[in-house]
């Protein structure tokens, strides 16, 4: 898994904190220390899901598309469409005792984990982080 996850939850929770102020890719990328492009692009993503919405004109930018409270980290992990558990890029060599095996014993595995990583994921929501960012911002 890449850091776009990460990433996206970073907007969010940026836009979160904006209480419906548009930010700008730009700025979204200062935060998080990257190129626009990059920022855009997990926008892109967002958006499609119906996550964030852009706002046109002087005074344009992303803003969240509902209350962060109905936003749960799961809905983000779906629509950056990041799998954390892949099997081989190529299929293994059949005729191997290890390579005929591997794939259907980990998919039981990763099956597994996945959903106790989605049932975590689900339990959360985007109120809950920012609320948890206030508070560290505090100590």
């Amino acid at each position: 898994m890449t850091s776009r996850f990460t990433v996206a939850i970073h907007i969010l929770s940026l836009l979160s904190l904006g209480e419906g102020k548009t930010k700008t890719s730009e700025e979204l990328a200062e935060s998080v220390n990257t190129n626009p492009v990059v920022i855009r692009k997990i926008l892109s993503l967002l958006k499609n899901r119906g996550i964030v919405r852009n706002q046109m004109g002087p005074n344009g930018g992303y803003v969240l598309a509902k209350a962060p409270s109905t936003i749960n980290l799961k809905e983000i992990y779906e629509a950056i469409d990041e799998k954390i558990f892949q099997m081989h890029s190529k299929s293994p060599n059949k005729k191997c005792i290890c390579g005929h095996a591997i794939q259907p014993i980990l998919s039981k595995v990763y099956e597994k984990a996945q959903k106790v990583l989605e049932e975590e994921l689900g339990s959360t929501n985007l109120d809950l982080i920012t609320r948890e960012i206030l508070g560290f911002s505090k100590k």
